[in-house]
């Protein structure tokens, strides 16, 4: 009986913590737990990470669609961003520090895929001009043409978004 019972707590143990560690529900960046924030960043633990090269609109930001209707943006923004990262680990490297103090990362995931790019070529988010506009500039037209995201109507830019709606 006690080996039984040393057995089934090895398979009780084995299983809690393949579902807590491979649990798809978990985002994993570097290894660690991450928690998005809005379109261009997020958290891991208390550490706070921006996305090298794009600007995503706001979590409150809203858009016209191809008819004029609004949609919300910036929460597809987010959620687009989540989904992603819920797709496979991404492995990023500080490439600065932003004025907020955040960490501006350049992310890839394990197939090699540059976020930044994906991000902007998904209409998730645009080339931003206060870092190398140039790098994402391709992938913005592309967005662009096929009219993915943000460029199927109308949008207002998210720094433009955010200076008319301050954080107050």
């Amino acid at each position: 009986m006690r080996t039984f019972l040393i057995f089934a707590s090895i398979i009780a143990v084995t299983w809690a913590y393949q579902h807590w560690f491979n649990d798809e529900e978990v985002i994993r960046v570097n290894g660690g737990v991450a928690r998005v924030i809005d379109g261009d960043s997020f958290k891991v633990g208390e550490e706070e990470f921006r996305i090298y090269g794009v600007d995503a609109p706001e979590y409150r930001q809203m858009c016209k669609d191809e008819d004029g209707a609004d949609w919300a943006c910036g929460k597809t923004s987010r959620t687009g961003l989540d989904r992603i990262l819920r797709n496979q680990d991404h492995n990023c490297t500080v490439h600065a520090r932003d004025r907020f103090g955040r960490n501006v990362v350049l992310c890839t995931s394990e197939t090699g895929q540059d976020l930044s790019a994906v991000l902007v070529t998904s209409g998730l988010a645009l080339s931003a001009q206060h870092f190398d506009e140039i790098i994402y500039a391709n992938d913005e037209g592309k967005a662009q043409k096929a009219k993915r995201g943000i460029w199927r109507g109308e949008f207002m830019r998210p720094d433009a978004w955010r200076a008319q709606n301050p954080r107050n």
